[in-house]
């Protein structure tokens, strides 16, 4: 009985893990894509925004990394990278920061801007 029990527990913990790793609303199918991050020195960044509204973010300064995971919305004007765990996106998020807490883009035909804590340094994720 015990043996039956763990199972279907560990099995309803498999399910429930799966559903919230696609709880993502789809995303904007005209933003989906792969970006670059250009315009900020000594910055190397990759975000990938699936059509399905998860997406993959990746970023390289120096010897600090941040990698991120989650959902992305896009909010008229602007688009919410917003990662896992967390129910909204950092505007203040930069480069140096030890983790990654996501990032408020402005859309720019088909870029995405990043102004870099509100900071007037911007960079363009451009696909």
């Amino acid at each position: 009985m015990q043996l039956q029990f763990a199972c279907a527990l560990a099995g309803a913990l498999a399910v429930g893990a799966t559903g919230a790793a696609n709880a993502c609303q789809p995303g904007d199918a005209r933003l989906a894509g792969h970006y670059y991050l250009n315009g900020v020195m000594e910055v190397g960044s990759e975000l990938l925004l699936k059509k399905d509204g998860s997406f993959e973010f990746a970023l390289a300064y120096g010897a600090n990394d941040q990698y991120g995971k989650g959902c992305w919305v896009r909010k008229g004007s602007t688009v919410e990278v917003i990662p896992a765990g967390r129910g909204s996106a950092s505007t203040h998020h930069t480069p140096d920061d030890s983790g990654f807490s996501g990032l408020v883009l402005t859309v720019s035909g088909s870029s995405l801007v990043w102004n870099i804590n509100g900071s007037g340094h911007k960079g363009r994720y451009e696909k």
